[in-house]
């Protein structure tokens, strides 16, 4: 733990030193090692300022806090720092648990959904996608009926010649034709 504190236009007191040291303790649980931290304080007229400068392996923080008391000052910029350390320690634990994005290894490719499969959310459901391309062709109402009803499909997809809208024809459970007409 090193800590340098200094002033401008301010002189640092020790009971100041020994709260900057001790909210360096706490960083450095954050950070998890020693830091080193420089600590410049300021008075400009009626404010105070604080920049705290936190050094840890290759990683830099930095905070600026102005207010009307110098330890509020130091305890706002010690504040920013802590949570600048909290999100990068985070995001170094979240990437670390991500998969590595080079080849796929063979158990993970066991462990993987079928050609044209993609897993859904957690209730056991899978998106199969249909390797037939689907053509949206113009045509009416009732030619797009003529073709459902001649094939085992269950729902087509076309573009309703007199109004220039993609409509979808499906089969209904009771035997009849339903068609969806978006809103859009």
């Amino acid at each position: 733990m090193a800590v340098a504190c200094t002033g401008r236009n301010i002189e640092v007191t020790p009971s100041l030193r020994a709260f900057a040291e001790e909210r360096v303790r706490r960083l450095e649980r954050h950070l998890g090692g020693a830091a080193r931290v420089r600590v410049v304080l300021s008075q400009e007229k009626h404010r105070f300022g604080a920049e705290v400068i936190a050094t840890h392996r290759r990683r830099r923080f930095t905070a600026i806090e102005e207010t009307g008391d110098l330890r509020a000052a130091l305890a706002a910029a010690f504040a920013k720092i802590d949570a600048q350390a909290r999100k990068d320690a985070a995001k170094r634990r979240d990437r670390k648990h991500r998969p590595a994005p080079g080849p796929i290894s063979r158990a993970a490719e066991s462990r993987r959904a079928p050609r044209g499969e993609v897993p859904a959310g957690g209730d056991g459901l899978r998106i199969v996608r249909s390797d037939d391309a689907l053509l949206v062709k113009p045509m009416s109402v009732e030619d797009a009926a003529l073709r459902i009803a001649g094939s085992r499909r269950e729902f087509l997809v076309f573009r309703d010649a007199s109004s220039e809208r993609i409509s979808v024809l499906y089969k209904r459970r009771d035997g009849d034709l339903g068609l969806i007409v978006p809103a859009w």
